[in-house]
């Protein structure tokens, strides 16, 4: 239950909860109680605001504000969006109509030129509301041929996402199709037959022209996804090698849209399957973020490396956007551990909130980590509950309560960065340790805590002493015959112990952590690395940083050994890189 007024001592936080929801009786006495019908929260959204992009807000809620007099075009979130944008970007249309009759400017040109019309070509463009929401925009008199301070147009904007359906709906109201910069050969790939291709297909010269978005007729035929028309343009000479100006090339581009049949027929002909982008991204890499499922399978059918990583040091699966891709790249031996922060929520059944279901008097006794006083501590504090529930971050969940401006001590927070993900064969999965934010944040910490997860939304979180298990992070936690192995880890600066490699041991019945000593010749104070059961008793260690001190001062080096421990004997052997 959200907090009563008195609790939070703040009443426009409960106006906006209530129009997020719908909660018409609940705005009603918010505004009997005083409460400014535009009241700001604290990212400066009001109620309508709310209730306008809120999916459990109805007609109602948007009326009972309009008729309370709510300002149809108050500005919010850095004057960067606005009620009718923010209706027309959820897709529903009945909202986006309210507002339009109560007065909202279609056409309000928010910072850096941005318009309800552009803003919609971006967020609804995989989603079949795109089409009905533009057209009510462009016959309720939507500038069609507007810009951006960036060039982004309604129709370039549509081109680029593949929303060639957009593109000729905005043609057909008028739209100046000059920006494009497309061919007849162009219109043809996108709208028109096969027939339609092959009158247009004239000579050479054409498949060397680039529109707006630098594709060439190939390109663009592999973003269509047809295959008959893509056989067509490059039966007339086009190259597999052809790329955009970001190194986009057809496989990729098939890759990322789901054109399984299109990339089957690539892979047949020669495509590379390894051929990246100018950020080093492979077309599976591209189809794991995208959610192609088939595409993930027909690539690592066809040998494609999953280890690779781009430019921003992620591989397929940490760009992995659905359970069945982690399922098949985990099947081709990688780590499911390194799928994202928004996968791991949906596999442990958490959903990202924007605010937090506690008092401020609960707020107040919760909001400060602590350290368990026994081994383990079950830590029953519903603030920290709400704070791994909403995902927020630390800043965020002290200024719903006002207090953000309170630096002397971190706020506890599950919005991490170095926690392990392990998932336990009964399906559980269990989260330990993690930083969050950096050490210069005020609210920087190193948590020792373990959370066990149901994997239904439903957790539990299990604290421990300091010196029984102190803060870990960016260490491995490996499952073996019920316990969790956590080796190594980051930690705290002054608290290294060169040399050593730490390792504990969680009991997945009891919960209880112990340290386990060991001998050989061990990594040493080891980070960021892997662990893996490479057959019965043997724990293998590899890649990460080392930490050493020379001369008084810490380096870090890259690890280029293995490191195998016999869990029986718990002795380290090194195995020299080749």
């Amino acid at each position: 239950m959200f907090g009563t007024a008195d609790e939070l001592e703040t009443n426009d936080l409960n106006i906006h909860s209530y129009a997020s929801v719908g909660d018409c009786s609940g705005v009603r006495e918010e505004l009997e109680n005083g409460v400014p019908v535009d009241a700001r929260d604290y990212q400066a959204f009001t109620p309508l605001a709310h209730a306008a992009r809120g999916s459990d807000a109805g007609e109602e809620i948007i009326r009972l504000l309009v008729d309370s007099g709510a300002d149809v075009n108050a500005v919010v979130d850095n004057s960067s969006e606005c009620p009718l944008g923010l209706a027309a970007c959820s897709g529903d249309l009945r909202k986006a109509q309210i507002l339009f009759d109560a007065g909202a400017d279609i056409n309000l040109v928010l910072p850096k030129g941005y318009t309800v019309l552009i803003k919609v070509m971006y967020a609804l463009h995989d989603d079949e509301m795109l089409i009905p929401v533009a057209a009510f925009l462009v016959q309720n008199g939507a500038e069609i041929n507007c810009e951006t301070e960036y060039g982004e147009s309604p129709l370039n904007v549509a081109s680029r996402l593949g929303r060639f359906d957009a593109v000729k709906l905005l043609l057909d109201a008028g739209g100046d199709p000059t920006p494009l910069g497309w061919t007849e050969l162009m219109k043809a790939i996108a709208w028109g037959s096969c027939d339609d291709v092959k009158a247009q297909l004239c000579g050479k010269g054409e498949l060397e022209h680039r529109d707006r978005c630098d594709r060439t007729p190939w390109l663009l035929a592999a973003f269509v996804g047809e295959l008959e028309k893509a056989k067509l343009v490059f039966s007339a000479g086009a190259s597999l090698d052809d790329r955009s100006r970001r190194g986009d090339t057809a496989l990729t581009y098939c890759a990322a849209r789901g054109h399984a049949d299109l990339l089957q027929w690539l892979i047949e002909i020669g495509a590379d399957i390894e051929v990246a982008d100018d950020a080093r991204n492979t077309a599976l890499m591209l189809a794991s973020q995208e959610g192609q499922t088939t595409c993930v399978e027909l690539l690592l059918k066809a040998s494609a490396d999953p280890s690779r990583k781009n430019e921003y040091d992620k591989n397929a699966m940490s760009l992995a956007s659905n359970e069945p891709i982690m399922r098949l790249l985990e099947k081709a031996g990688e780590d499911i551990g390194d799928i994202n922060k928004k996968a791991k929520r949906t596999l442990t059944g958490l959903h990202d909130g924007e605010s937090l279901k506690v008092s401020k008097a609960e707020y107040g006794a919760g909001k400060r980590p602590r350290f368990g006083k026994s081994n383990p501590e079950l830590m029953d504090i519903p603030f920290w509950k709400e704070m791994a529930r909403a995902g927020i971050a630390a800043y965020q969940g002290k200024a719903q309560f006002g207090d953000e401006n309170d630096m002397s001590e971190p706020a506890w927070c599950f919005s991490r960065f170095g926690m392990s993900f392990t998932e336990l064969p009964d399906g559980r999965i269990v989260q330990i340790g993690g930083e969050h934010e950096d050490f210069y944040d005020p609210d920087f910490c190193i948590y020792n805590d373990v959370i066990v997860h149901e994997r239904s939304g439903k957790f539990q979180i299990m604290g421990y002493p300091k010196d029984v298990f102190p803060p870990t992070d960016f260490h491995s936690a490996t499952h073996i015959d019920g316990f969790i192995y956590i080796v190594g880890g980051l930690g705290y600066h002054g608290s290294r112990r060169f040399g050593v490699t730490p390792i504990y041991r969680l009991n997945c019945r009891t919960w209880k952590i112990e340290a386990v000593e060991s001998s050989g010749d061990n990594p040493g104070w080891i980070f960021e690395h892997k662990a893996r059961l490479d057959e019965p008793g043997s724990l293998v260690v590899s890649g990460g940083k080392t930490g050493t001190e020379i001369g008084g001062e810490e380096q870090h080096a890259e690890n280029d050994d293995e490191f195998h421990l016999d869990l029986a004997k718990m002795i380290w052997t090194r195995v020299k890189a080749k």
